[in-house]
């Protein structure tokens, strides 16, 4: 792995760090020397992190209980690290939902979109103006897959997602004046806790499953390199040969495999549910 406390600095802020792939960032980039601020809700699983971290390598974790689907909650992160110099920004916290977009309830769509779309968008004007001042920096977003078309039963996850391809992708051109390098990585099924959370059985799809550690540091050394990364030879394809087909085609097919691969039937909101790392 490149030389990342080099290129970036000391210090660098991972959400969603307490579990899956933001908890593989953590690693990937404490074994490269940089400090790390570990943001999650769950506070007690942040503890366990930072005292592994440490204990493990020679580096500082601060950590950050925060619900950063709650709508001050960038500008209290910002607020919280503005005396450290921070290089690297991680926007890895994710929320998704499940189940039919007209019976899920409109409360969790509204947080997933503070949280995946509003969260993001807003710690990276933040942390824009200050890698500007310090004259470099680095912005990673973690997307999906399920970003490059619609996704039935995934809907609003799917269309949030989206939205991370896309600004990650103008941000790379507009920020590169100011040796900023930014990158989005784009996972398929991935062993998480997010993956197991959802009514479907992956393995009938015979979808390869990835690791948070391959992901991570994909998209690590992708970073200053590339605009996009999408991991794995069959997300590679299946994003590649979306763009043969009419845009109609990828939802309906995906609507077919899902509804192949869901456990039961599920007609109601009680029956469906959300997480978030």
């Amino acid at each position: 792995m490149k030389d990342l406390k080099t290129k970036y600095g000391p210090w660098a802020i991972v959400t969603g760090a307490s579990s899956g792939i933001g908890k593989a960032f953590s690693e990937h980039l404490a074994k490269s020397g940089i400090n790390v601020v570990a943001v999650a809700r769950n506070k007690d699983n942040l503890v366990k992190l930072q005292s592994y971290m440490e204990s493990k390598y020679a580096v500082k974790v601060k950590t950050i209980a925060l619900d950063l689907s709650e709508s001050n909650a960038a500008m209290r992160l910002g607020e919280l690290t503005s005396e450290l110099d921070v290089g690297l920004l991680i926007n890895n916290a994710g929320l998704q939902n499940y189940g039919l977009f007209s019976e899920n309830n409109a409360v969790d769509e509204l947080k997933l979109v503070t949280l995946n779309v509003s969260s993001p968008m807003q710690l990276s004007h933040i942390f824009v103006k200050r890698f500007k001042q310090r004259g470099k920096g680095g912005i990673l977003f973690t997307s999906s897959g399920f970003g490059y078309q619609g996704v039935p039963f995934f809907a609003n996850y799917a269309a949030s997602k989206a939205y991370l391809i896309t600004l990650a992708e103008a941000l790379n051109v507009e920020l590169k004046p100011f040796d900023i390098d930014v990158t989005v990585i784009s996972p398929g099924y991935t062993n998480t806790p997010m993956a197991y959370s959802a009514p479907i059985d992956w393995r009938k799809l015979r979808f390869p499953q990835q690791q948070p550690e391959l992901v991570a540091r994909i998209g690590l050394n992708a970073l200053g390199r590339k605009a996009t990364v999408v991991p794995g030879l069959v997300t590679k394809f299946s994003v590649w040969v979306n763009r043969l087909m009419p845009r109609s085609w990828p939802p309906r097919l995906l609507a077919i495999l899902i509804g192949y691969a869901r456990i039961g039937e599920y007609s109601n909101k009680d029956k469906f549910g959300t997480h978030s790392n």
